[in-house]
């Protein structure tokens, strides 16, 4: 496990990518999907210090994740089991990554117009998602994604279904956001994108 965390931190860009656009901020992050919390540790290890609500509909990972923070002395961190689907009611930023493509697709168009009334609030919105199109990346997720399934490691009974970077981008546009999107590939192969979407005053 500890392998695991020490890699994941390393390779992945996605941790720096809410740092540079949500450092600044003194609003809470909720944390949605967040698996382990690692996302909440590399941040406290670089002196952000706002509220942090991690959520995750894995037990398993929400019990590891308060017991790293207890062990690591770590404050103002709070872990619970959730669901994507029903968003606390809560003034926050928001960080989705690696959620959106297990959410059933009849859903996911209203999760999407709920973050979007979240941005337009106020409110940035970053999610990270492998997109469905005709790259070889994708195909390669696509794999992973089976691979990670019969390991147990991600036990959502949802098909895996990418979604389109119209289908993320329409909802925050309709709400008035701007919405940047750009890859955020890293040192992996995956076809992972990340968008960041704010109210376009």
């Amino acid at each position: 496990m500890r392998g695991y965390i020490i890699g994941k931190i390393a390779t992945d860009p996605a941790y720096r990518a809410v740092l540079d656009h949500l450092g600044d901020s003194n609003l809470p992050i909720m944390d949605i999907g967040c698996g382990l919390g690692l996302l909440a540790h590399y941040l406290r290890d670089r002196n952000f210090h706002a509220p942090i609500h991690g959520f995750d509909f894995d037990a398993r990972k929400i019990r590891l994740a308060l017991s790293a923070a207890e062990k690591g002395g770590l404050r103002n961190l709070h872990f619970a089991v959730g669901d994507a689907t029903h968003l606390p009611a809560t003034d926050a930023n928001l960080v989705l990554f690696d959620v959106l493509h297990y959410i059933e697709a009849a859903e996911r168009p209203e999760l999407l117009r709920r973050l979007a009334a979240r941005a337009r609030s106020g409110a940035a919105v970053l999610i990270r998602v492998a997109v469905h199109d005709a790259s070889w990346r994708c195909r390669l997720t696509a794999l992973e994604e089976r691979w990670t399934r019969w390991s147990g490691w991600i036990p959502s009974p949802a098909p895996v279904q990418f979604p389109t970077i119209d289908e993320i981008v329409a909802p925050f546009e309709a709400a008035g956001c701007h919405c940047e999107v750009r890859p955020l590939w890293g040192r992996t192969p995956f076809n992972s994108h990340l968008f960041v979407a704010r109210y376009a005053e």
